[in-house]
């Protein structure tokens, strides 16, 4: 059995996003790994337009999410525009006619799958490189036009990252992290 390593010496405020920017980074990999073998589109990340803070407003007109629980806890979002999981779906699929609808069930089903094999490739790696440990529920599928969705969680750390489509279509990542194995419950 894995030991949970001994955290680094560190402020504390530097700790907090030092031990989070661990789990995002494999959350970030995971994005972009499921989307380039499943759905067969290189996405790129526009890191600089990143924000870290304690509340989220997720835009978009689908979205997935996924909660997950256990030696660290949070919450993994990705919402995209229609035309973003349209071209992605349509890559995944094999599609001959490209989708268009991003409430077709196809597509639905997509943005599930998508989530759940993210989530699992992310809790994977952070297994992996840390022996931490978490679990997922089933994913959650929103669609709609122009959704938007506010989360707010006292002491919690929410990264949002924004991706672009080679049709540059775009998509975006949310990693809330709320307890984590080095540092606790979060708090800011």
């Amino acid at each position: 059995m894995k030991k949970t390593p001994a955290p680094p010496k560190v402020s504390s405020d530097h700790l907090n996003k030092l031990e989070v920017g661990k789990i995002v980074k494999a959350f970030m990999e995971s994005v972009e790994e499921v989307i380039e073998t499943m759905g067969m589109t290189k996405i790129e990340a526009r890191t600089k337009a990143a924000t870290l803070t304690e509340h989220a407003y997720i835009k978009g007109d689908a979205a997935g999410s996924l909660a997950f629980t256990g030696d660290y806890s949070g919450l993994f979002i990705i919402s995209f525009d229609k035309l973003a999981i349209c071209e992605i779906t349509t890559n995944m699929l094999f599609a001959e006619k490209p989708y268009t609808n991003h409430r077709d069930a196809d597509v639905e089903g997509a943005i599930g799958e998508l989530t759940n094999q993210m989530n699992g490739v992310a809790r994977n790696k952070i297994n992996k490189l840390n022996g931490w440990k978490a679990n997922a529920g089933i994913p959650s599928v929103i669609i709609g036009e122009d959704i938007s969705w506010a989360l707010y969680a006292s002491g919690t750390l929410v990264i949002h990252i924004p991706y672009t489509t080679p049709q540059m279509h775009e998509l975006y990542v949310e990693v809330a992290v709320s307890d984590h194995p080095v540092i606790g419950e979060i708090k800011i």
